[in-house]
């Protein structure tokens, strides 16, 4: 009982020590708790695409809870050293370590409590908030989120048991864990230890060239690949290691290339001017002391702006793509050519009229996209397929779309000129327009000779490519008519796809505009219009935006959560280095003042190395953002997001509000700073 009593009254009377630690305890369970009361809750079931989009909100449950775990074992370790001294008090007046560990056990379950209690209640209200955003991202107009007693249920083991899942290892209880690092820490030291751990820094970490020389090239490695990746596949299966070395880098880059540099000033003659003697040597002790600490903002803020730009590109990209595959609002699609499509538009003018709809900018197509078509050495002047298929993203593979002029003319293409049977348009739907050089004259296709009477750099109204994002080798060859476009199908299909056991089909479409609203009465009379032709089917913008919402809107959302969570991360490892520091330099700073230094010019001193060491990791990561930017943009490719100059800007917008949250948290954190200090 007067155990229980010590630790009730330990929290309330020290709740400043112990306000971190609750802090970072409520708000990943606030964090746990939204995600989990999404993934679980019945409500999502009648969204659209509710059962994918349960099974993404698990996985960043999964993932919030690895990085919950590491989170409150440190702001634990932190919080039991700070209490080191009160710790060693009571073991010199007798208490024993057996009851300064029963203490602490009770201590730790009563956080417990407080952190399930109020993280429940703030839980809920912002999981009410959090679900308004999340419909509306995947476009669904059901808003009552119902709480899952599950989720709440699952949320309180969670926090007590940590599962090892994908070991299939039950792990050990979680908050026993955090009770098992006091446990070493009080059980380990002697009274004395206790009494003197709180004015301990971090171990240093030992420096030498070799590492700081492993650090740059492990850093140079990690940008190289990233710099040199050439395509959108290549770029996600290479991601993982570049991440990979430069974490490794940056964290040898902290600990010993930084040391090291420091080191090596401090044999230059300037070192020993006053000003550059105090600033270099406080600088090492700091780089030795925070190393890890500076390595791991330096990483959370990387993750914070990679998850952030990736989430933000794929969202605002969503709608871009959609509209470059529907260029016009309904689309019909039919196999094979369609000999009966202008009576085809015809009768759906004429369902359209049956129900008092409006329609206009009726075209037709036809085509077949997405052709891998490998190029034989030739000249520049000459285009000669290859007769053997070859490696699809190889350099000399290209992805062919086939249509024909008068398509082209009924899309609103106007400057397209009359052909010959033996004349083809060719034009570079690349998105890096390098497929082909503009000089070609000739194009031999699968047996067939065809002169090229133009090159063009884009048409207009035509649907893009699946494969424009992953290949940088996309063209389209246009013919004269229907007669010459199958030919050159047949011949493809002739000499590739007939051993395979398949043939490129010719796709027949035909594109209109039609108000949203009027979409589901259309549909039906379209049925009933053609319901002697069941190939025939129709599909809408406005519906595939929805779909595309619904699948991306998840992972897009578990992106902002995890961003989220990765800067109260490194906020939250700010605050406490800003702490442990302070009684620290509030000693450097009554030294500083006995050996002759004025204190306006200590306080100047201090003030720029807080400055230095605190935005070192934000200019980190803005070097480790700018080498893997180019990987970046062609991962966000792979989601047909095909505009660099928005995948730039939305780079550029999350930089700069990354960089006012970090100025906002070094204002905030550095006060605390500064009162340690000035005391």
């Amino acid at each position: 009982m007067l155990s229980l009593k010590l630790a009730a009254n330990n929290i309330k009377k020290g709740f400043k020590s112990f306000a971190p630690f609750l802090m970072a305890s409520v708000t990943m369970f606030v964090m746990l708790f939204v995600t989990a009361s999404i993934a679980l809750s019945p409500s999502i079931h009648k969204l659209r695409g509710g059962s994918s989009l349960s099974q993404i909100m698990s996985f960043a449950l999964i993932v919030l809870s690895i990085f919950a775990v590491l989170i409150l074992i440190y702001s634990y370790r932190f919080l039991q050293t700070q209490r080191s001294k009160e710790f060693g008090l009571y073991d010199i007046l007798g208490f024993g370590k057996t009851r300064i560990v029963g203490v602490a056990f009770l201590e730790l379950l009563l956080s417990y409590i407080i952190t399930f209690v109020v993280g429940t209640i703030c839980g809920i209200a912002f999981s009410k908030f959090l679900f308004l955003v999340f419909v509306n991202m995947i476009g669904g107009n059901y808003f009552n989120l119902v709480i899952s007693p599950t989720a709440i249920l699952l949320l309180a083991i969670l926090f007590f048991v940590f599962f090892l899942a994908p070991v299939g290892i039950v792990g050990t209880v979680f908050f026993l864990v955090l009770m098992m690092i006091g446990v070493w820490i009080i059980w380990r030291s002697s009274s004395l230890d206790l009494l003197r751990e709180e004015s301990k820094g971090e171990k240093e970490p030992k420096s030498n060239l070799f590492f700081a020389i492993a650090a740059v090239i492990l850093l140079g490695a990690g940008y190289y690949i990233a710099l040199t990746v050439e395509d959108p596949m290549a770029a996600i299966m290479k991601f993982f290691i570049a991440v990979l070395l430069v974490i490794f880098g940056t964290y040898l880059f902290y600990i010993s290339f930084t040391v090291w540099y420091l080191k090596l000033k401090k044999k230059r003659p300037s070192y020993y001017k006053p000003n550059n003697f105090i600033t270099t040597s406080s600088m090492l002790y700091r780089m030795k002391a925070n190393a890890v600490g500076l390595g791991n903002i330096t990483i959370l803020l990387s993750m914070t702006i990679v998850t952030v730009v990736v989430s933000l590109g794929v969202f605002l990209g969503t709608e871009n793509s959609v509209k470059t595959y529907y260029t016009r609002e309904a689309k019909t699609y039919s196999v094979a050519n369609n000999t009966d499509v202008k009576q085809d538009i015809e009768r759906i003018k004429s369902a359209a009229a049956s129900k008092n709809i409006e329609i206009k900018n009726i075209s037709d197509m036809y085509y077949a996209q997405d052709l891998q078509a490998d190029r034989v050495k030739s000249s520049k002047d000459q285009f000669i397929t290859s007769n053997k298929q070859g490696v699809m993203f190889d350099k000399n593979s290209y992805f062919a779309t086939l249509t024909t002029a008068q398509t082209l003319k009924s899309l609103g293409n106007k400057d397209i000129p009359s052909l010959k049977d033996n004349q083809v348009l060719l034009v570079d739907i690349s998105k890096n327009k390098t497929s082909f050089d503009s000089k070609i004259k000739s194009i031999q296709w699968y047996g067939e000779t065809y002169q090229v009477a133009d090159t063009l750099n884009s048409v207009k109204n035509f649907p893009s490519s699946s494969v424009v994002t992953v290949s940088s080798k996309v063209m389209m060859i246009v013919f004269a008519n229907n007669q010459a476009f199958d030919k050159g199908l047949a011949n493809l299909n002739k000499t590739i796809s007939g051993d395979q056991g398949f043939s490129n089909l010719a796709s027949t479409s035909i594109i209109f505009d039609i108000k949203p609203v009027d979409e589901k009465r259309f549909t039906k009379a379209f049925k009933e219009e053609f319901k002697d032709n069941k190939d025939l089917s129709i599909s809408y913008r406005s519906e595939a935006l929805q779909d595309q919402r619904a699948q991306i809107g998840g992972l897009v959302f578990v992106g902002f959560v995890l961003g989220i969570s990765f800067i109260l991360g490194a906020a939250l490892i700010i605050y406490y280095k800003q702490l442990s520091e302070g009684a620290q330099d509030k000693r450097s700073f009554k030294i500083l003042q006995e050996v002759g230094l004025s204190k306006e010019e200590v306080q100047k001193t201090i003030k720029s190395q807080v400055r230095l060491i605190f935005f070192l990791p934000l200019v980190i990561t803005i070097a480790h953002f700018a080498g893997s930017y180019l990987m970046i943009e062609k991962i966000i490719m792979l989601f047909e997001i095909n505009d660099r100059s928005v995948i730039f800007t939305i780079s550029l917008a999350t930089i700069a509000i990354l960089a006012i949250i970090y100025y906002l948290i070094y204002k905030a954190t550095s006060r605390v700073y500064y009162k340690i200090v000035e005391r």
